[in-house]
């Protein structure tokens, strides 16, 4: 039975017997392996205890909340104050030093005991520390039958003609979706919860995956797609998507995407978008081709190992990525704040997605602002996420890529800020002094609306390893390439 429990104390170092007597009994009613139980114990009272010590001045009375949750197949667990703010982005790249291979905390070692561990700050209302841990740590390569996972070959017999069914996931049919993906990828894939069946079953279930798949005659699993609910706002990433090459030719992929589209209007998204790959250009062909428009060039988001079916399996330089987005209702009018160097390309881009658009007067910033930060180390990727502008804004987002780049050694970090911000002009001019350069639009990714996505790449990238379909995506990845050239220029 699934649990969640939750406990307040006061900021007084006598209530630690009480967390650690509760955190043990929620784990004992949870299906946390018992030998964790104590390793977890301790990171989870530690972090309680400095709370304790540091959250709150001192003589101030405070509370701190230890919520312990297990849904869907993974247990969470929050620390909560609501003390004095923290400079976040330090702490959580001080965490995910050395590629996050060990990421250590209070002088434990997290690896072993802790899928996720990061921090979120509430600006003047504290933070909270977020411990996730998977209860489904059998991976594919622990279940498949032997030959199951025998990556597909270059000359592939194509299966006979016959009738296909497009249906959702259901419960069983987890581990030939990671049969599927592991044999087209290898183990490359960047989002390693696809190799966990139990897992991607468990996301299916809370909704933050919708899976669709193709099912040949004989009931096997022979095509995958995904709608993933990863930002803010009212859209979905399209992805993980593969086909068996046997069964490739019949449109599989379309009729998949062709059902997702239907599931994401009738749940209210707004928009799907796709990373399409720049290693080839059929993912964008297909984008394209179901009326998807170029917003961004997400270049180096994803590394140079990345597998991809019949092609080499090492890349010349970091994959490079164009953000495609399709919207599925009307196209509203945009007011946004960007600054005079990128309204022209910024207009086109608009155009090109068949929104009309307003750009608005600037404003300067005022007070403090409010950043968050995320860090994938399997992709050795960051990305910053500014909620509003402030007079520290830049620096804040400077300090931070400098943890990132150099003790987490991310090889790439993406900045978005709101266009609804009138503040954004100035920090976006303020981050090309450091820089971070313009990367192109992604509409509605925060409950805020659009946002202005800059770059910064530790190594340069070369246009001719960067493959694109159409004219208008030549013409924004020289824009952006230039631009990275410039900003470099200034450091």
């Amino acid at each position: 039975m699934a649990i969640d429990l939750e406990l307040r104390v006061s900021n007084d170092e006598r209530v630690i017997p009480v967390v650690r007597s509760f955190v043990f009994s929620a784990f004992a009613q949870s299906s946390l392996e018992k030998n964790l139980h104590e390793r977890l114990a301790k990171l989870v009272v530690l972090s309680v205890g400095d709370a304790v010590m540091h959250a709150y001045q001192p003589d101030e009375e405070g509370a701190i909340n230890i919520r312990i949750k297990e849904i869907h197949g993974k247990l969470e667990i929050t620390v909560r104050d609501f003390g004095m703010p923290q400079d976040i982005m330090t702490m959580e790249s001080v965490l995910h030093a050395g590629n996050g291979k060990n990421m250590r905390l209070f002088g434990i070692s997290c690896k072993e005991i802790a899928d996720e561990v990061h921090w979120t700050g509430y600006g003047r209302e504290g933070k909270a520390l977020c411990i996730g841990k998977w209860l489904h740590n059998t991976d594919i390569t622990k279940t498949a039958s032997e030959g199951a996972l025998k990556g597909f070959g270059s000359d592939i017999p194509a299966a006979p003609a016959q009738e296909y069914t497009i249906r959702r996931m259901v419960t069983g049919d987890g581990l030939q979706v990671s049969q599927l993906i592991y044999k087209a990828y290898g183990g490359t894939y960047f989002n390693a919860d696809v190799y966990y069946p139990e897992r991607i079953e468990a996301l299916n279930a809370k909704g933050t995956n919708l899976s669709f798949l193709a099912i040949a005659e004989n009931g096997k699993v022979v095509g995958h797609y995904a709608l993933e609910r990863n930002v803010d706002g009212p859209v979905a990433e399209g992805g993980e998507a593969v086909v068996d090459p046997s069964h490739r030719g019949r449109k599989l992929l379309e009729r998949m995407k062709e059902t997702a589209l239907k599931e994401a209007r009738r749940i209210g998204l707004v928009g799907v978008y796709a990373d399409t790959v720049t290693v080839h250009p059929y993912t964008q062909k297909s984008n394209v081709h179901f009326g998807a428009k170029l917003a961004c060039a997400n270049l180096g988001i994803a590394p140079r190992n990345e597998h991809f079916f019949g092609l080499a399996e090492d890349q010349p330089q970091r994959i490079s990525c164009l953000l495609y987005y399709l919207h599925l209702g009307k196209a509203g009018h945009k007011k946004v704040h960007v600054p005079q160097r990128h309204k022209q390309i910024a207009g086109e881009i608009y155009a090109n997605l068949g929104f009309p658009v307003e750009f608005r007067q600037e404003q300067a910033p005022k007070g403090k602002g409010g950043c968050s930060v995320s860090i994938d180390s399997g992709t050795a990727k960051a990305t910053i996420r500014v909620e509003h502008v402030g007079m520290d804004t830049a620096h804040a987002i400077r300090h931070a890529r400098r943890g990132l780049t150099e003790h987490s050694h991310a090889e790439v970090v993406f900045a978005d800020l709101p266009l609804a911000d009138p503040a954004t002009p100035f920090a976006v001019e303020a981050l090309e002094e450091y820089g971070f350069s313009f990367a192109g639009i992604a509409p509605h990714f925060s409950t805020a609306g659009d946002v202005l996505r800059m770059l910064y790449l530790t190594e340069p990238l070369k246009r001719e390893h960067i493959v694109t379909y159409e004219e208008f995506a030549g013409k924004l990845v020289e824009y952006v390439l230039s631009e990275q050239e410039r900003v470099r220029r200034k450091i």
